[in-house]
């Protein structure tokens, strides 16, 4: 990874170019885009020493946002910051959810779908069509969580063996009413929309035929686990002294370990060595 630099082919004849401030090169990145990328010594000192922070967030390797720049997290596990409220959020399938909370000791992400939790959600989501759907690459459902399924504005009935009904009675909502059911139960008919969202299995004790209930169960969320296969390997690349990263393509992504000066990394990327100059005392002793 190479710092910003410009080069110009000219004739020998042509006079150099004037060497430009740094705060010019900022004005040309801010206007037309250039990519200004890290040394890895920078990198370096981002993965190593830059949290994200949010509200109540906080969050290290192997996420990235915010300050953190995105080779220090893996590809999916970016966090966004909501100044204006101090949310955090994460898109998990193409799905924008709320961090509610994260336990590090068992990789676990709190979380809440977003669109359904804001004020007058449950009768107008942003995506009434797309499933929040957990068991992806990065992450596995966690205990305790189970689905159901909202439907919209059904011409039958709900099935007695479903959780509920109820209207929308904002004059602002998408939707006039929403039944609630579980997956492979019997459903409604000639519904205009439908979305599947986990909640926690103790929430659906009783029935859930009100809005409020219905809101409480989804704002208390669901945990999920991100996969983490490469935590062996991070702790070997900070007892080596670097600072664990990413590097390649998001589909093909592998951990690396950035290294400070005077340090190289090993073969394999994944811990750094001190570099050994050719003028030491060792080197000309031999």
């Amino acid at each position: 990874m190479n710092n910003l630099c410009f080069s110009s082919s000219s004739s020998s004849s042509s006079s150099p170019l004037p060497r430009l401030p740094l705060l010019y090169y900022s004005l040309l990145f801010i206007m037309f885009g250039f990519p200004l990328s890290l040394s890895n010594h920078e990198l370096y000192e981002n993965c190593r020493d830059t949290v994200f922070r949010c509200g109540n967030i906080s969050a290290g390797f192997p996420f990235s946002g915010g300050q953190r720049v995105s080779e220090c997290g893996r590809h999916g596990l970016e966090l966004r910051c909501d100044n204006n409220n101090n949310t955090t959020t994460i898109v998990i399938s193409n799905i924008e959810n709320r961090v509610l909370g994260i336990r590090w000791d068992r990789h676990i992400l709190k979380i809440a779908r977003e669109d359904l939790i804001k004020y007058d959600g449950l009768c107008s989501p942003q995506i009434a069509t797309r499933n929040s759907v957990l068991d992806s690459e990065l992450f596995s459902p966690g205990p305790g969580y189970a689905n159901v399924t909202l439907f919209y504005d059904c011409q039958s009935s709900i099935s007695s063996s479903n959780l509920g009904f109820f209207p929308c009675d904002n004059a602002g909502s998408t939707y006039s009413n929403v039944s609630v059911g579980v997956p492979n139960n019997i459903q409604p008919k000639g519904c205009s929309a439908n979305v599947t969202v986990p909640v926690l299995r103790s929430s659906m004790e009783g029935s859930l035929n009100s809005s409020l209930r219905l809101k409480e169960a989804l704002n208390k969320g669901v945990e999920v686990q991100w996969n983490w296969k490469d935590s062996k390997a991070c702790g070997k690349c900070n007892d080596s002294g670097g600072a664990c990263g990413f590097f390649g393509p998001a589909e093909n992504q592998t951990m690396f370990c950035y290294c400070p000066f005077m340090f190289e990394n090993s073969p394999d990327d994944r811990q750094c060595h001190r570099v050994v100059s050719s003028s030491s005392p060792t080197s000309s002793a031999q």
